[in-house]
């Protein structure tokens, strides 16, 4: 009963001030005192990041990795539950992206669907990835390195190494040199 409790107070509790000094004394990011970063051992950040003002970052009980230099737009919200959010060095989050690493079970009929719990693959996004404005990527998914992912696009399922998609859901429209 104490972990959700913890969790809780981590997420909802803590002066965002006290997260945003948090980050940046053990590992030099820059977190905007305007965004909500819980404040917790299961989110990491490389050198050189930042996250911008009313960006959402948490988790359950899994990890959030951030590489080194990556960068969170505003009103973006990466999140994990049970299995880590990994995202590589380089990172870019338009505004308004989601990364959700987690699913809602909704199968059953005579169960409503806030009673069916959720499920959790995990992502990872690899090295100088670009995510435009807007961009979503759902659990399970994996982003390989020097992809870019067009402004409002779903991304259900992996994209290779340097390809770029769009659309609703993401399809490959080309590769990058």
């Amino acid at each position: 009963m104490l972990k959700p409790v913890v969790r809780i107070a981590q997420r909802y509790f803590v002066p965002r001030i006290v997260a945003s000094a948090y980050y940046y004394f053990r590992f030099g990011a820059l977190v905007s005192t305007r965004a909500h970063v819980q404040l917790t051992g299961r989110i990491r950040f490389g050198r050189k990041c930042v996250v911008k003002p009313f960006a959402v970052v948490q988790t359950g009980t899994g990890r959030i990795t951030f590489g080194n230099n990556c960068a969170v737009s505003s009103f973006s919200h990466v999140s994990a539950a049970e299995k880590d959010v990994t995202l590589g060095d380089n990172v870019r989050l338009g505004p308004n992206v989601t990364v959700v690493g987690v699913t809602r079970n909704f199968a059953a009929r005579d169960v409503p669907v806030v009673d069916q719990g959720y499920s959790s693959k995990g992502i990872r996004i690899g090295d100088d990835v670009f995510l435009g404005a807007g961009a979503i990527v759902l659990d399970g998914c994996t982003i390989g390195d020097g992809a870019v992912i067009g402004a409002g696009s779903l991304v259900t399922k992996g994209v290779e190494p340097y390809q770029i998609v769009v659309g609703v859901p993401a399809k490959v429209i080309g590769e990058r040199r």
